[in-house]
């Protein structure tokens, strides 16, 4: 079974990624604040983390640069998702290596197909 860590400091998006993705057989851990995302991701190694931008302790582009450091975490699958929608935030994940960018608020299917597009 994937494992999936979402990772996002609001509690509603982190409910509606779950709804959105309860039918696909993923495991799904969850991570609120950048720190939390870090430890998680270090000793659960997820197959795919969805990182928001905005949160507290360490923002997404410091914890994505973490994860693409790390043995542990540097082949995971990053999805930001975030409401960061300029187009200098997106180009910034790119550099920093997520794979993909997705904008809230966000289509089921949309986050769905990235998902299983990665996975696969």
């Amino acid at each position: 079974m994937k494992k999936i860590l979402i990772a996002d400091d609001n509690r509603q998006i982190r409910l509606l990624v779950n709804v959105a993705l309860r039918n696909g057989g993923y495991e799904i851990i969850e991570a609120e604040d950048g720190e939390d995302t870090l430890e998680k991701a270090v000793a659960q190694r997820p197959d795919l983390i969805l990182l928001d931008v905005t949160m507290p302790k360490l923002d997404g582009f410091e914890v994505l640069r973490f994860l693409r450091k790390r043995p542990e975490t540097t082949d995971c699958h990053v999805v930001m998702l975030t409401t960061a929608a300029q187009r200098r935030d997106v180009e910034r994940a790119r550099q920093e290596g997520a794979e993909d960018y997705i904008t809230k608020p966000f289509e089921a299917h949309e986050l769905r197909e990235a998902v299983e597009r990665l996975l696969s």
